[in-house]
Protein backbone atom coordinates (compact mmCIF):
# COMPACT_ATOMS: atom_id res chain seq x y z
CA UNK A 1 0.00 0.00 0.00
CA UNK A 2 1.25 3.56 -0.82
CA UNK A 3 -0.11 6.13 2.03
CA UNK A 4 0.80 9.27 0.99
CA UNK A 5 0.14 12.34 4.18
CA UNK A 6 -0.62 16.03 3.06
CA UNK A 7 -0.51 18.86 5.11
CA UNK A 8 0.37 22.65 4.55
CA UNK A 9 3.86 23.38 4.75
CA UNK A 10 5.65 19.74 5.39
CA UNK A 11 7.23 19.96 8.46
CA UNK A 12 4.57 19.42 11.62
CA UNK A 13 1.60 17.21 11.24
CA UNK A 14 2.09 14.79 7.88
CA UNK A 15 5.77 14.30 8.69
CA UNK A 16 4.91 13.25 11.85
CA UNK A 17 2.14 11.08 10.26
CA UNK A 18 4.77 9.51 8.05
CA UNK A 19 6.75 9.30 10.73
CA UNK A 20 4.78 7.61 13.27
CA UNK A 21 2.88 5.23 10.76
CA UNK A 22 6.33 3.96 9.60
CA UNK A 23 7.10 3.14 13.29
CA UNK A 24 3.97 1.76 14.17
CA UNK A 25 2.04 0.27 11.48
CA UNK A 26 4.37 -0.22 8.05
CA UNK A 27 4.25 -3.83 6.76
CA UNK A 28 7.50 -4.78 4.41
CA UNK A 29 5.29 -3.97 1.47
CA UNK A 30 4.10 -0.57 2.41
CA UNK A 31 5.41 2.83 0.83
CA UNK A 32 4.86 6.11 2.84
CA UNK A 33 5.20 9.51 2.01
CA UNK A 34 4.45 13.09 3.42
CA UNK A 35 4.20 16.52 1.18
CA UNK A 36 2.35 20.26 1.90
CA UNK A 37 0.43 21.69 -0.57
CA UNK A 38 2.46 25.34 0.36
CA UNK A 39 6.22 23.49 1.08
CA UNK A 40 9.07 24.79 0.85
CA UNK A 41 11.38 22.30 -0.82
CA UNK A 42 14.50 21.30 1.82
CA UNK A 43 12.82 22.83 5.09
CA UNK A 44 13.69 21.03 8.03
CA UNK A 45 10.95 19.64 10.37
CA UNK A 46 10.20 22.08 12.89
CA UNK A 47 12.00 21.42 16.19
CA UNK A 48 8.83 21.08 18.61
CA UNK A 49 7.57 17.85 16.13
CA UNK A 50 11.81 16.79 16.06
CA UNK A 51 11.66 16.93 19.80
CA UNK A 52 8.71 15.02 20.35
CA UNK A 53 8.87 11.89 17.76
CA UNK A 54 12.25 11.71 19.75
CA UNK A 55 10.35 11.03 22.48
CA UNK A 56 9.19 8.30 20.81
CA UNK A 57 12.48 6.79 19.37
CA UNK A 58 11.96 8.59 16.36
CA UNK A 59 14.73 10.52 14.79
CA UNK A 60 13.50 12.66 12.40
CA UNK A 61 16.61 15.18 11.87
CA UNK A 62 17.22 14.22 8.55
CA UNK A 63 13.21 14.58 7.14
CA UNK A 64 13.15 17.64 4.77
CA UNK A 65 9.96 19.20 3.45
CA UNK A 66 8.46 18.10 -0.20
CA UNK A 67 6.20 20.14 -2.07
CA UNK A 68 2.70 17.88 -3.30
CA UNK A 69 3.14 16.78 -6.82
CA UNK A 70 -0.13 15.61 -8.96
CA UNK A 71 2.97 12.59 -9.52
CA UNK A 72 2.92 11.56 -5.87
CA UNK A 73 -1.31 11.84 -5.81
CA UNK A 74 -1.65 9.68 -8.63
CA UNK A 75 0.90 7.02 -7.16
CA UNK A 76 -0.53 6.86 -4.07
CA UNK A 77 -3.55 4.02 -2.76
CA UNK A 78 -4.47 6.69 -0.14
CA UNK A 79 -4.34 10.18 0.21
CA UNK A 80 -4.55 11.30 4.19
CA UNK A 81 -4.80 14.81 4.41
CA UNK A 82 -4.88 16.84 7.98
CA UNK A 83 -7.89 18.86 7.55
CA UNK A 84 -11.17 19.17 5.19
CA UNK A 85 -10.28 22.01 4.13
CA UNK A 86 -6.73 20.16 2.88
CA UNK A 87 -9.37 17.87 1.24
CA UNK A 88 -10.94 20.27 -0.23
CA UNK A 89 -7.86 21.93 -2.41
CA UNK A 90 -6.43 18.85 -3.46
CA UNK A 91 -10.04 17.61 -4.92
CA UNK A 92 -10.02 20.42 -6.70
CA UNK A 93 -6.72 19.45 -8.59
CA UNK A 94 -7.76 16.00 -9.30
CA UNK A 95 -10.14 14.03 -11.33
CA UNK A 96 -13.14 12.21 -9.29
CA UNK A 97 -11.41 8.50 -9.53
CA UNK A 98 -8.66 10.33 -7.38
CA UNK A 99 -10.80 12.31 -4.69
CA UNK A 100 -12.17 8.73 -3.98
CA UNK A 101 -8.58 8.12 -2.20
CA UNK A 102 -8.71 10.92 -0.35
CA UNK A 103 -9.65 11.09 3.34
CA UNK A 104 -9.23 13.24 6.51
CA UNK A 105 -7.07 12.19 9.42
CA UNK A 106 -9.11 12.38 12.06
CA UNK A 107 -12.70 13.32 10.53
CA UNK A 108 -14.27 15.13 10.92
CA UNK A 109 -12.60 17.65 12.06
CA UNK A 110 -9.24 16.66 11.17
CA UNK A 111 -5.71 17.00 13.13
CA UNK A 112 -5.27 20.82 14.54
CA UNK A 113 -2.10 22.60 13.56
CA UNK A 114 0.57 22.82 16.44
CA UNK A 115 2.99 25.02 14.31
CA UNK A 116 4.14 28.05 16.61
CA UNK A 117 2.86 26.08 19.83
CA UNK A 118 4.76 24.66 22.99
CA UNK A 119 5.88 20.98 23.16
CA UNK A 120 2.96 20.32 24.92
CA UNK A 121 0.36 21.31 21.63
CA UNK A 122 2.66 19.18 19.54
CA UNK A 123 3.05 16.36 22.09
CA UNK A 124 -1.35 16.53 21.79
CA UNK A 125 -1.04 16.36 18.08
CA UNK A 126 1.41 13.94 18.18
CA UNK A 127 -1.23 11.66 19.90
CA UNK A 128 -4.17 12.87 17.56
CA UNK A 129 -2.02 11.78 15.13
CA UNK A 130 -1.29 8.62 16.18
CA UNK A 131 -5.05 7.67 17.48
CA UNK A 132 -6.23 8.71 13.79
CA UNK A 133 -3.31 6.24 12.37
CA UNK A 134 -4.86 3.27 14.65
CA UNK A 135 -8.32 3.99 12.88
CA UNK A 136 -6.79 4.35 9.29
CA UNK A 137 -5.15 1.28 10.03
CA UNK A 138 -8.20 -0.78 11.42
CA UNK A 139 -10.02 0.81 8.05
CA UNK A 140 -12.56 3.37 9.45
CA UNK A 141 -10.68 6.57 8.30
CA UNK A 142 -13.75 8.95 6.25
Amino acid sequence: MKILFVCTGNTCRSPMAQLLYEQLYADPGDSCQSAGLSAFAGDPISEGARQVLAERGIDASGFRARPLSLYMVEEADAICVMTPQHAQLLEQMVDAATRQKIHVLGAPAGISDPYGGDLDTYRRCRDEIAAALQQLRIGRCQ
